[in-house]
C-alpha cells in the first residue's frame, strides 16, 4: 500500500506533464506515446477562440502582466478546451491589474510580477463537460499521483540535468588548461583536482540516471494497469461510473466523484479534497449539469 504523501509544486501541472514526457520519452518512446495521448494530449484548436479578447487585452495591459496571464493556468484550462473568456472574466482581469499597491499610493497600480491570476481568477467548471473534468481534474490529479508513486523523478532529472552541466563545465576547463595552463599561483584547480571531479561527477551521474531508469520504468508499468489514467476520456459520466480506481490513492476522490452527478453538494467536498492538495485554485467552482 502507497501512503500519500506532502504534494510539493514548484510548477503548475502543465508545466510538469510537459516536463514527465521530456524525461521519460527516450525510455519507452511508443508506449510513453500512447500513455499520453489518452488523456493528456496537447493538441488544441489552432484557432484560438480567446484570440479577439487577448487583442483587447494586448491594448489594456502591460506586456508582463499579459503573458503572466497567457501562462497562467487559470487561462490554460480555458485554452485546452476551447472555452471562451467571459465579459465578466475580462471585468475581472481589468480590475485585478488596476488594485493599487498600497492604500495610501493611489497612482502606483499593482506590479505585474505581483498579480496572481490563477488563484485571483474565478471560474466555474462543468465536471459534465469532459475536456473540462481533464483539465482541471485529471491532470493535476495525475501529477499528484506521479508524485506519490514516484516521489523522486523530477528530482533526479532536475540532478542530473545540473550534474551533465557541471561536467561539461569541468570538461571544458580540462581542455582548457591542457592546452593553455593557467599561470595563476596557486591555481583554482589542478589539472589533477579536475579529473577528480570530473570522476566523482561521472560516477554520480550513473547512478543518478539508474536511479531514474528504475523510476520510470516503475512508473511505465504502474500507469498502464491504473484505469483511471490510461482509458481515453469521452463522456464524463460513463468515465466515472464504469471506471474503478486500481490505486487506493484514488479511491477517496473517486468516490466523491461518484456522487457528484446526483448529489451535486458533493461538488464542494471535491473542491476541499483538491484545494487541501494544492491541486485546484483557489476560487474554483465545481459544477455538474
Amino acid at each position: 500500500m502507497i501512503k500519500e504523501s506532502p504534494y510539493t509544486s514548484k510548477y503548475h501541472y502543465y508545466d510538469y506533464l510537459d516536463l514527465l514526457k521530456k524525461i521519460m520519452i527516450n525510455e519507452d518512446k511508443k508506449t510513453v506515446d500512447n500513455l499520453f495521448d489518452l488523456q493528456f494530449s496537447l493538441f488544441f484548436n489552432e484557432n484560438n477562440i480567446n484570440e479577439k479578447k487577448i487583442k483587447i487585452l494586448s491594448r489594456l495591459l502591460c506586456r508582463e502582466s499579459l503573458e503572466d496571464l497567457l501562462h497562467s493556468t487559470w487561462f490554460l484550462r480555458k485554452k485546452h478546451c476551447s472555452v471562451e473568456m467571459s465579459k465578466d472574466d475580462m471585468h475581472e482581469i481589468l480590475a485585478l491589474a488596476q488594485i493599487p499597491k498600497t492604500p495610501s499610493s493611489d497612482l502606483s497600480l499593482e506590479s505585474p510580477s505581483c498579480i496572481d491570476w490563477s488563484n485571483s481568477l474565478s471560474a466555474t467548471i462543468n465536471l459534465n463537460d469532459h475536456l473540462r473534468l481533464i483539465q482541471a481534474v485529471i491532470k493535476p490529479l495525475f501529477i499528484w499521483w506521479i508524485g506519490n508513486i514516484t516521489p523522486d523523478i523530477f528530482v533526479l532529472y532536475e540532478k542530473k540535468k545540473a550534474l551533465e552541466l557541471q561536467i561539461t563545465q569541468y570538461e571544458n576547463i580540462k581542455l582548457l588548461e591542457e592546452k593553455q595552463p593557467s599561470h595563476i599561483n596557486p591555481p583554482f584547480l589542478s589539472l589533477s583536482e579536475i579529473r577528480i571531479k570530473l570522476d566523482a561527477d561521472k560516477t554520480r551521474l550513473l547512478i543518478i540516471e539508474d536511479k531514474l531508469k528504475k523510476d520510470i520504468q516503475q512508473l511505465i508499468t504502474i500507469w498502464k494497469t491504473e484505469p483511471i489514467f490510461n482509458i481515453k476520456i469521452t463522456n464524463s459520466l460513463d468515465y466515472i461510473k464504469n471506471i474503478n480506481p486500481e490505486s487506493e490513492l484514488l479511491t477517496p476522490i473517486w468516490d466523491i466523484l461518484n456522487r457528484i452527478p446526483n448529489q451535486p453538494e458533493y461538488a464542494e467536498k471535491l473542491k476541499e479534497w483538491l484545494l487541501k492538495r494544492s491541486l485546484c485554485l483557489k476560487n474554483d467552482k465545481f459544477l455538474w449539469y
